[in-house]
Parts: C-alpha cells; structure tokens; sequence
C-alpha cells in the first residue's frame, strides 16, 4: 500500500514538473548539438534550475556531461569526464 501510494505521488509530481518547464526545442535538437561535446550519449535529461528557474536538458556521453537550454539551444555548460 506504501509503495503504491509513494509511486502515484511520485508520478503526480513528475507530470507536474514536466509541465512546468516548458521547451522551445525537442530532446532530440539538444541531444544533436551536445553531440560534438559529449561524444556517444549515454543518457539525456530534462531538467530545471531551482534558482532561476531555466530549464535545461542535460545530456551525459562518454566524454562528459552538456546542460543546453531548453528554450534556445545553446551550450550552458561543459563538464568533462575524468
């Protein structure tokens, strides 16, 4: 019963979260651009700065993770694998 409750919670907050950033470009635009930068990808994520409130996917691949905006798809930031 926990658990059932935990992951209806869960859900209702990701939907939530995911309609409260809004995105000018798809996963797919932002994984193409952080394609150069990261190499292989590994694993791609939407995400949103509880600071300013941007939104921000976050792409990792085999040579480091890249943040692109959501809204106009330039780089935020490289950070590079050790």
């Amino acid at each position: 019963m926990l658990f059932q409750k935990s992951f209806w919670l869960n859900l209702v907050l990701l939907v939530g979260f995911s309609f409260s950033c809004p995105a000018s470009i798809s996963i797919e635009d932002a994984i193409r651009i952080a394609k150069p930068y990261v190499g292989e990808v590994i694993h791609s994520s939407k995400g949103q700065s509880k600071k300013t409130g941007e939104c921000y996917y976050r792409v990792r691949g085999t040579e480091g993770t890249a943040l692109i905006d959501a809204k106009d798809g330039k780089l935020i930031r490289f950070y590079r694998s050790r």
